[in-house]
């Protein structure tokens, strides 16, 4: 079991990372290539179309990894029905953004936007519309397939804009460009998901997908602004200049999402197998434990690492003119630590939809006031460290309520032991990573020696100690024919 979680998601992390390297670099090439305008433009469209791709399902998509394990029998009606209400999902995103002209034309002011609304709401659609594709392979654990699904889709939306924007050197060739690639990606959908598992329309499966993941649903309703409130907060608060400097401290990194989702996932998916082969709610604890020791391995050295290296790194990326981030990007990094514990994916496994829904609530709730009280004490800062207890207080509740369903004491969630060794190992490394960031030389030499410095300190460390996680060893290792012992973890 020591790599079982890890190296399943092992092709699931790599296209991410091919998805993120594209997602960070497309948007350098858009804003070479077209005028700031038009620029802005295509990020205001793009914004219309994630909102709605976001909001509409309602987790109706994501419920084939409750059901699909479960029920492997009745596979063919859940990933058919999910495809037919993907199908009518994109249709009425369509509609929403057409029919939204006026409103879109009011708050943003952009005739640009406007006339490109028809190309918003195609690409919308589609997107929604090819939207089963890796996830109906991923619950049927054909893990592979999933993630070539989604390098090929990044890598099809990328050409697509990159293209239309070379050749025509304006937003509608890049809107041109997602539309012809979402196009390509639902007609693959549909192709593909219905020519192996039908047609079939069940209303009966309908309904058990729909009470299972509406309440997901509505919780997700109230996450979006639980997440996007302090930048309102801050915007509202402050002039445009310091929002700037405000944004570029709060930047995310993809390395997170590159390893946490597929981890989270794979953890839903092993929880609901041992569930449907009968095992007792107490076995799943060590899946648990052994998805936040390989999560933890990487996001606490992580974490201190941005610590030391923040001023170099916010220098080299977006230019010493913004030196005034790096005390607010210090702040955000502590919430890299909480991306360690996995606990939706606990929460869905274990079907505690209506839990979740009465937590997001309380979350927003504790998130306004936090991030209220916060910036009116310590202006930014306080806004963002309102935010960040408001996520810590979220996951303690989750925590409690994982003992409850693994059938376990609160200090038994949790391998403290092991979780303190990755603690000990980073604050050794993080000396000797701070010395290598005050060489003289370019930023990225520096950079590129403070995360070797570190790299040494907290591997060398956990590797004289015995304290290297089994399944990070693995993820390295050509796959044997049968697994090796897991080593002491906790």
């Amino acid at each position: 079991m020591a790599d079982s979680i890890l190296a399943r998601a092992r092709p699931l992390m790599l296209a991410r990372l091919a998805g993120a390297a594209l997602t960070f670099a497309v948007p350098m090439v858009l804003a070479r290539t077209l005028v700031p305008a038009s620029y802005g433009t295509f990020k205001q469209g793009w914004l219309l179309s994630q909102t709605l791709a976001l909001v509409l399902p309602m987790g109706l998509t994501q419920s084939l990894y409750y059901f699909v394990p479960r029920e492997p029998e009745r596979r063919d009606r859940y990933v058919s029905e999910t495809l037919w209400i993907t199908l009518a999902l994109g249709a009425v995103a369509a509609a929403l953004v057409l029919a939204a002209r006026p409103l879109v034309q009011r708050g943003f002011d952009n005739a640009e936007l406007t006339r490109n609304l028809p190309w918003v709401a195609a690409f919308t659609g589609l997107y929604l519309a090819g939207a089963a594709l890796d996830v109906a392979w991923n619950a049927q654990g054909r893990v592979g397939s999933a993630a070539l699904a989604r390098v090929g889709t990044e890598v099809a939306r990328a050409l697509g804009m990159v293209i239309g924007a070379r050749l025509t050197g304006s937003v509608v060739g890049v809107f041109a460009g997602i539309t012809a690639a979402t196009f390509l990606r639902a007609a693959v959908t549909v192709w593909v998901l219905g020519r192996r598992h039908g047609f079939a329309f069940d209303l009966a499966v309908l309904r058990r997908q729909a009470a299972y993941a509406l309440p997901f649903g509505a919780a997700f309703l109230l996450i979006v602004p639980q997440q996007q409130y302090h930048q309102y907060a801050v915007a509202a608060a402050v002039s445009a200049a310091a929002f700037a400097v405000y944004s570029v401290g709060t930047f995310q990194l993809p390395i997170i999402d590159i390893l946490y989702t597929p981890v989270s996932e794979l953890l839903q998916i092993s929880l609901a197998e041992q569930e449907g082969a009968g095992r007792p709610p107490r076995a799943g604890l060590a899946l648990f434990h052994e998805a936040v020791l390989q999560l933890s391995f990487a996001f606490v050295p992580l974490m201190g690492l941005l610590l030391v290296a923040a001023p170099a790194l916010i220098g080299f990326l977006f230019s010493p003119r913004y030196a005034g981030a790096v005390p607010i990007f210090r702040l955000a990094v502590l919430q890299v630590a909480l991306a360690a514990l996995p606990l939706d994916g606990v929460m869905r496994a274990r079907a505690q939809n209506r839990f979740m829904l009465v937590l997001s609530g309380f979350k927003l709730a504790a998130t306004v006031a936090l991030v209220t009280a916060g910036l009116a004490l310590r202006g930014p800062a306080g806004a963002l460290g309102g935010w960040i207890l408001a996520e810590a207080i979220s996951r303690v509740v989750m925590l409690a309520r994982a003992a409850r369903l693994f059938e376990a004491r609160l200090r038994a969630v949790l391998p403290f032991r092991a979780l303190a060794r990755q603690a000990i190992a980073t604050a050794v490394a993080m000396p000797v990573a701070w010395l290598a960031c005050q060489a003289s030389g370019p930023a990225f030499l520096r950079l590129a020696a403070c995360g070797i410095a570190f790299a040494a300190g907290y591997l060398g460390l956990s590797w004289a100690r015995g304290w290297l996680p089994a399944g990070w060893v693995g993820l390295f290792r050509a796959r044997r024919a049968r697994p090796a012992p897991a080593a002491t973890e906790t």
